[in-house]
């Protein structure tokens, strides 16, 4: 046997060499947005093949990674106009076939996808009469302007009618990006790929049944630091989200003691967790309401101003200033006299008055014409604007000055952002959005607001937005 094994093998074999595929111009890694296009155009050298037609061959491109393989192209070269891979790495093969013998080769290299809608500002625009969500987006550490970002990411929902609000914010079960157009309705979209399916809208959200399925609502905030709940605003009803049962229940809009429900003023302050302050339009009157609460309640005698105020809601807000103030303005039905009104709200729920004075009439002229109003977290000065300029009101010297002016550019949006919503670096700067008519750009700036009074210091300023009806920021 074990000669046998030795013994030289006489036999006579007959080998065809066969066309081998050589690949060349491929990369072993690439890195792109989603949303963005790819090309890739290798070179293919034929060992037996001398012509090297196209038609001889096929051809395939097949990503794998997290479940299914993805088959990204079937001709040649590989050309994505947008990719729309869920963000991370593929190992991606490419295939050639040679239709003669049936013979494959392949290479392989590393594709890694990364979000261009990661981070940063949605900021809902009015594109001549329609709503547009347009995103500054944080990559690699700057701020880069995505016009249509649901057009870019390939969302299906494509916004109809005059653009109304967009909010963001950290939902106990999910992260929320909910954004309303007029004929649209509110609905939110994937957090990650900006993705829609019928069932994000709203009214899915709502406990009665006979809810629109475009229901809109006017706005959205946050209840509480917590995340655990959040209000909405509808035509003077408002609702808070119940964490228990997971849908917005029957308005809030009524005191436990009374039977018939008022209409709320269109502000919530919210303050913490087991109160925040809302205003009862028909009645002229400061009320509170806590967590997962169903009504309001009336609030004590105050010691500098009666909480039966008798006057019209202009303006309130929860502020982070001096402790956390809920700041309101408050004008008499009667003339055109305005007051500013500052309260106190511990994490218990006490309210406490600590500011009542009346704004000089000069000022209030000013004031009442006013679109937008800003509490400055950090000084209590309150910014407010008549189109291109933008004011500061310092409540202890009862005087006001522009602080900023903006020339042929049009304010839009002026606001602090909620230091919830935002990088922390950013809770101090006041927002002010623009918008050129003639060049038809819009911007946001970003101003620090110095101690004493003094003009409002430029820090950053991003371009190339539409005009700016609403902004939040959508936060990691």
């Amino acid at each position: 046997m074990l000669f046998n094994s030795c013994a030289e093998d006489l036999g006579n074999y007959d080998y065809k060499e066969i066309n081998e595929v050589l690949f060349s111009a491929v990369e072993s890694h690439y890195n792109v947005l989603l949303g963005e296009p790819l090309e890739i155009k290798p070179e293919l050298n034929f060992t037996l093949d001398q012509k090297g037609d196209e038609n001889d061959y096929e051809y395939e491109w097949y990503a794998q990674g997290p479940g299914d393989d993805i088959i990204l192209g079937t001709e040649k070269n590989l050309v994505i106009e947008a990719v729309q891979l869920i963000p991370g790495e593929y190992n991606v093969r490419y295939r050639v076939t040679d239709k003669d013998t049936g013979v494959q080769w392949n290479t392989q290299f590393y594709l890694d996808v990364k979000s261009a809608i990661y981070e940063g500002w949605m900021v809902l625009c009015d594109d001549n009469g329609t709503a547009r969500l347009d995103m500054l987006s944080l990559i690699d550490d700057e701020y880069r302007t995505i016009n249509d970002v649901l057009d870019f990411s390939g969302s299906s929902l494509k916004l109809e009618g005059a653009p109304k609000f967009v909010y963001c914010y950290s939902h106990r079960n999910f992260y929320g990006i909910y954004v309303t157009s007029e004929d649209t309705g509110t609905t939110r979209i994937h957090p990650d790929t900006f993705d829609w399916k019928p069932e994000y809208y709203l009214s899915y959200e709502m406990m009665t049944l006979d809810t629109p399925l475009d229901y809109g609502v006017d706005f959205m905030n946050i209840a509480s630091f917590q995340n655990r709940a959040c209000f909405i605003y509808k035509d003077g009803d408002i609702f808070q989200y119940n964490s228990t049962y997971f849908d917005y229940g029957i308005p809030n809009n009524t005191v436990l003691s009374e039977a018939k429900n008022f209409k709320a003023a269109p502000f919530i302050a919210e303050c913490f967790l087991f109160c925040s302050i809302i205003y009862d339009a028909d009645n002229q009157r400061f009320l509170k309401i806590g967590y997962n609460q169903q009504s309001c309640y009336t609030l004590p005698e105050g010691n500098l101003f009666d909480y039966n105020t008798g006057k019209d809601m202009v303006y309130m807000t929860y502020t982070y200033y001096n402790g956390g103030e809920v700041h309101s303005l408050l004008k008499d039905p009667n003339n055109s006299k305005l007051y500013l009104a500052r309260m106190g709200v511990s994490i218990s729920g006490t309210v406490t008055q600590r500011y009542y004075e009346e704004i000089p009439e000069d000022i209030a002229a000013v004031m009442l014409q006013s679109k937008d109003f800003a509490i400055s977290p950090n000084f209590g000065y309150l910014f407010y604007n008549d189109g291109s300029k933008v004011y500061e009101y310092d409540f202890n010297l009862k005087q006001s000055k522009v602080v900023l002016d903006k020339g042929a550019e049009q304010i839009t949006l002026m606001k602090f952002e909620n230091k919830n919503n935002i990088p922390s670096s950013m809770v101090k700067q006041l927002h002010v959005f623009t918008y050129n008519e003639s060049t038809q750009n819009g911007a946001l700036e970003l101003y620090t607001v110095p101690p004493v009074n003094g003009m409002l210091d430029l820090e950053q300023r991003f371009e190339g937005l539409g005009k700016v009806v609403s902004s939040s920021y959508r936060r990691r």
